[in-house]
């Protein structure tokens, strides 16, 4: 079952087409100036929140109206750490709009096709690491199901592939028939890019997203002279982790609050890809009114359609959502597998009212989380 976002929300075209061209010299602004905090009152109940869960550190970029408005953060722990606008964490699958919006401009450019089969871009075809974040073990993926995945099936996760095999690939459904969530996926189409581009992906996501957005502190890998916040647990205590070297589009993802909220406003503002983005979602829970478009989920009622994603790394959590209608949004980084409890209090004070989104069993706790913690299985 498809369903189809409201052309109510797209009825502005010159206007919003307008905000797009302004937004951009505003991002190119903000990186020589300095952008608010939160008013008085909202940095205080963002602290209060941070220190009511045991999140040591949390970042927030408010966006209004198509641009970014407030840059904030907190720390709920003590010692506290040091923080500023510009520290660094692991935004986890908050990579995955990032690059997705790169691969729409691709294709926007008729340098990619988003129904062509991915495996086109791939003479050698695709191996599948057991580890993403190591070369071997690996395997070339014979499956002939893999003939049908397209760069669409990735972005709106009916790929058909699991979300990561740590042995031989298998499928977990036939490829476009359902939605299921695939970091799999994200690396099929991330090899495809690189082959088409002639650029690994941090090199090819500065070219495209990274230097025309001013995002100084934003990579897929870590580096020399990055310091990102360590990682904790729920209890407050230092989660071990090790610094993502290499790329992967589902999740090394490493930004500060005010470079994503950079992004998330051009976003925003960008009419083509919005228009795109949300033109055919596939359904995902129908009673919530939750479905995914190409590379962010949607929650949508009769009033608005808000685009969103929440990520989730070992010592990370992180959330971002924003209304199609009005430009509004919020950008959340922690440093904390506490972090999501924080999402729904913060969106509320951006973006006023219920969001089923909030119900959906992946943005719970309990056996995803333990999964994530004990397993490294995290989504």
């Amino acid at each position: 079952m498809r369903y189809y976002a409201s052309p109510f929300f797209f009825n502005k075209i010159i206007m919003r087409r307008t905000i797009l061209a302004v937004s951009t010299l505003s991002l190119f602004a903000l990186s020589g100036c300095a952008v608010s905090h939160l008013p008085t009152e909202q940095g205080a109940t963002l602290k209060a929140l941070a220190q009511a869960h045991h999140v040591c550190a949390v970042a927030v970029a408010v966006i209004r109206n198509r641009q970014l408005a407030a840059v904030d953060t907190a720390a709920g722990c003590q010692p506290e750490p040091a923080l500023r606008p510009d520290s660094v964490f692991q935004a986890a699958s908050l990579g995955k709009p990032v690059f997705a919006y790169a691969v729409l401009q691709l294709a926007a450019q008729g340098r990619l096709a988003l129904d062509v089969p991915l495996v086109t871009y791939l003479p050698q075809g695709y191996r599948h690491q057991y580890s993403p974040v190591q070369a071997e073990p690996s395997e070339l993926v014979t499956d002939p199901r893999l003939q049908a995945v397209t760069a669409r099936m990735v972005l709106n996760h009916t790929s058909g592939l699991p979300n990561w095999a740590s042995g031989p690939l298998r499928f977990d459904a036939e490829p476009g028939i359902k939605w299921g969530y695939s970091g799999e996926g994200y690396v099929l189409l991330q090899r495809a890019v690189e082959a088409l581009t002639g650029l690994p992906l941090d090199q090819f996501m500065a070219v495209q997203v990274f230097e025309p957005l001013a995002m100084h502190h934003s990579s897929y890998a870590w580096h020399e002279g990055m310091a990102p916040l360590p990682g904790t647990k729920a209890n407050g205590s230092l989660r071990p982790t090790r610094n993502v070297t290499t790329p992967v589009a589902a999740f090394s993802l490493y930004t500060t609050a005010e470079d994503y909220g950079k992004f998330f406003a051009r976003l925003l503002a960008d009419d083509s890809v919005l228009r795109q983005l949300t033109a055919s979602p596939v359904t995902v829970e129908p009673g919530l009114g939750l479905s995914w478009g190409l590379g962010l989920g949607m929650e949508q009622d009769r009033q608005d359609t808000y685009v969103w994603q929440w990520g989730n790394n070992l010592g990370y959590r992180a959330f971002v959502i924003g209304s199609v209608s009005t430009g509004d949004g919020l950008v959340m980084l922690t440093n904390s597998e506490n972090g999501l409890a924080l999402a729904e209090p913060l969106t509320r004070q951006v973006l006023p009212g219920e969001h089923k989104v909030f119900q959906f069993s992946y943005l719970g706790g309990g056996m995803l989380n333990r999964l994530c913690n004990t397993l490294h299985v995290c989504l």
